[in-house]
């Protein structure tokens, strides 16, 4: 399709087909990259799947176009030219997760957790706003040039406050990452993205899938039944969030990916058989008990905190707000900076007019 036109974009070439379509390169009118994803249209000519092929790519371009978040892919366009409807995102340069398994085998458990905190804070940014994912596996996590991961197709994300479309007894997901009740077929929550994503999370590291088997019949077997033997050499910390993000039962695993966020920060355990995480923290402070984690020690886990000035949630591990460019204020001031701080206050005390004491107003 080189040279050819979809709406305003030029196609380049051919980057790959997925479950709903195909993705190609194009070039915008203005000389920028950009990616464009078509929708196939079922094979049937049964109007009702017609119908609902329309609608699950709509959804999927409402869905992403709400998300604006440094770790998710941004869309910049939708429309609909001569029958075929499309997606505009931006052109992600670099390779998906999945093909960096392929080369390599497995990651290094450091890079790994790297890569997961930032699919958590995107994760934790969409169930927020009520999308849910419903398809985490390596193929849909970017890893670009300049090391930044992004969260990419929410081809089957569902806005849960919208009813109508995706039924429950409908299995949607693919086989090998799907949570125990995505794969029967029951009504889904946040909390199954949180099983993709553990999945996901041991296979990067141990390079081999939790769940496995020569049929989907046989993967699904093994995902409602077994359960994944432990990564050698895994950290134990790392092991105890991957093993509570694979429970069977979604009220045992973690009820948040701002839980695992704070799982996988410095000074932290994860409480294995409780509801809720502790972490090294005064006694005050501390989660024991099934009492959830103070505010204060989530502020300085960089889990739970707004930027001052444009009150955009904090990305995690950055200096500055991803929105507006505000600096850190959990950051201690320098020397210099303290000392001219002082050097203000000291300025405005002798510039505000001395009240006069209770005597001296009777004069």
């Amino acid at each position: 399709m080189s040279g050819q036109t979809i709406g305003p974009y030029t196609i380049t070439r051919g980057i790959g087909r997925g479950g709903m379509g195909e993705v190609f390169e194009a070039q915008a009118g203005d000389g920028r990259r950009v990616a464009v994803k078509t929708m196939s249209m079922p094979e049937t000519p049964d109007p009702a799947a017609r119908w609902e092929a329309i609608e699950r790519f709509q959804r999927e371009a409402r869905a992403a176009r709400s998300l604006q978040h440094p770790n998710i892919v941004s869309v910049l366009d939708v429309g609909e030219d001569q029958g075929r409807f499309y997606i505009v995102m931006e052109y992600l340069d670099g390779q998906s997760v999945h093909d960096l398994l392929e080369m390599a085998g497995a990651i290094s458990v450091e890079r790994a957790k790297g890569i997961i905190v930032r699919v958590c804070d995107a994760l934790a940014y969409a169930h927020e706003r009520q999308v849910i994912h419903r398809d985490i596996k390596p193929h849909n996590i970017m890893i670009l040039r300049d090391g930044r991961a992004k969260l990419t197709d929410f081809g089957l994300a569902a806005i849960t406050a919208e009813t109508g479309l995706t039924a429950t007894g409908t299995v949607m997901g693919t086989f090998c990452y799907m949570s125990p009740e995505q794969a029967r077929g029951q009504k889904v929550d946040t909390r199954s993205d949180i099983f993709s994503l553990g999945a996901t999370f041991y296979e990067m590291i141990s390079g081999r899938r939790a769940f496995a088997g020569d049929t989907p019949g046989a993967i699904v077997a093994s995902i409602l039944n077994d359960e994944p033997p432990a990564i050698p050499g895994a950290p134990p910390e790392v092991q105890r969030v991957i093993s509570r993000c694979l429970r069977k039962e979604p009220e045992k695993r973690f009820q948040s990916a701002r839980e695992i966020l704070a799982g996988l920060s410095a000074g932290a355990t994860v409480v294995d058989a409780g509801a809720h995480l502790t972490t090294a923290a005064p006694p005050e402070e501390s989660s024991a008990g099934g009492k959830p984690v103070s505010t204060e020690v989530r502020r300085q886990l960089h889990v739970d905190i707004t930027c001052p000035r444009c009150h955009e949630r904090w990305v995690a591990g950055r200096g500055t707000c991803w929105k507006c460019g505000a600096p850190d204020p959990r950051r201690t001031p320098s020397r210099l900076e303290q000392s001219a701080q002082d050097a203000i206050l000291e300025a405005v005390k002798k510039m505000a007019p001395r009240r006069k004491k209770w005597w001296q107003v009777w004069r």
